[in-house]
């Protein structure tokens, strides 16, 4: 039965859920609308600072369970004394936690069961954290296909980090490839070409790249010598000075 303290959990107005979208599953209105009573609320402060002296208690145990007399050990000595104690306290708080959770998961599976299993029987305590439950199954759930994407796509990552490696070392082996073809193309000439016709093309696009390099030469010697016929100061003016000196190079 309910009690004056205890707070009725109403449940919120229905949405339209989609199932593409994660926020609608992961809005809770249940959890949202629950609250705690005034007596509920205390037990749960007192529980937690039970297991906190209890744990207290059991370190303190653990400590004069092992208090020897440091005034006649070695700095050696004491040292391994002190390893063995910081041990044993850790050993102990590891049995103490261990045991609450133990416990603490028998105490919250009984109502639990009740909340699920128990039916028109249930006590309204136990009722009252059955839309917790689903909700929780529901975002269990939900956490579990995030997961399996999650490493799905981790996988599908480093498949693709692994095969962006290898095209790497091949584009490297290709371009070392084309660096040495280059290379051994450089030392061949036109009349190393076998096919007639090929051997001719190249002749005639060599005699016209000399005759259009030789008509540059010609315009940018004639541009030259009227920049510097106009009198003007061509050497302040950086690009006139690379016209003037270029030509100068080409000679």
């Amino acid at each position: 039965m309910a009690t004056s303290n205890d707070v009725p959990m109403a449940d919120a107005a229905p949405k339209a859920q989609n199932a593409n979208e994660y926020s609608e599953l992961l809005q809770t209105p249940h959890c949202d609308a629950f609250a705690f009573s005034d007596t509920e609320q205390l037990a749960l402060q007192l529980y937690d600072q039970l297991r906190e002296l209890e744990l207290q208690r059991s370190l303190i145990e653990a400590q004069e369970a092992h208090v020897p007399d440091v005034s006649a050990l070695s700095d050696d000595v004491l040292q391994e004394q002190l390893i063995a104690a910081q041990r044993e306290a850790m050993e102990a708080k590891a049995k103490f936690e261990i045991r609450n959770r133990i416990s603490h998961n028998v105490l919250a599976m009984d109502p639990v069961l009740k909340a699920v299993h128990g039916g028109e029987d249930t006590d309204f305590a136990e009722k009252r954290i059955l839309p917790l439950i689903t909700e929780n199954d529901i975002l269990s759930m939900l956490l579990g296909s995030l997961a399996a994407k999650l490493a799905s796509t981790t996988r599908a990552l480093s498949a693709a980090e692994q095969a962006n490696v290898a095209a790497n070392q091949k584009n490297r082996e290709l371009s070392e490839t084309l660096l040495a073809l280059a290379e051994e193309m450089k030392t061949q000439s036109t009349e190393d070409i076998e096919e007639p016709r090929l051997r001719e093309k190249v002749k005639a696009v060599e005699k016209d790249v000399k005759e259009a390099r030789r008509r540059m030469r010609t315009l940018k010697g004639i541009l030259s010598a009227t920049i510097v016929g106009s009198g003007i100061n061509w050497a302040a003016d950086p690009v006139l000075r690379e016209l003037v000196m270029d030509d100068e190079k080409d000679g």
